[in-house]
């Protein structure tokens, strides 16, 4: 029952629930560390401002590279690195000025981020190179 309500959303996918949860995942880390920038450094600040267009970025085209006829291998190296510079981002300014709680979750965050990322590679993987 779960698989045909993201069938829509990942098309031709085995599992396409679980496709779901681990895409959802990934943009509630990325938007949590979007949050923690803006409580950090406020809303204005250009890290924040770059952060929230790299997680929207990289939620977007994660959708659009695991639907069929997507942008493809390449588009997944950006996407990668976008995911990459958005993590390094939210470090860096979450080190500039951050209370030590915030930090910490800040770390909890990337290094979740960071985990999904990677699982993502093989993700990819099956996307474009096993077909």
């Amino acid at each position: 029952m779960a698989d045909t309500v993201f069938e829509w959303l990942f098309p031709g996918w085995q599992n396409p629930a679980a496709l779901a949860a681990i895409v959802g995942l990934r943009a509630l880390c990325n938007g949590s560390l979007v949050v923690l920038l803006v409580r950090s450094l406020g809303i204005r600040h250009p890290f924040t401002t770059i952060a929230a267009g790299l997680a929207v970025f990289s939620t977007a085209l994660t959708v659009l590279l695991l639907r069929p006829g997507g942008p493809g291998l390449y588009a997944s190296y950006v996407e990668l690195a976008g995911q990459a510079l958005l993590l390094a981002l939210a470090g860096a300014g979450l080190s500039l000025r951050s209370s030590a709680r915030r930090t910490a979750l800040g770390g909890v965050l990337i290094v979740g981020a960071l985990s999904i990322s990677a699982l993502m590679i093989p993700i990819y993987g099956e996307a474009f190179v096993a077909p």
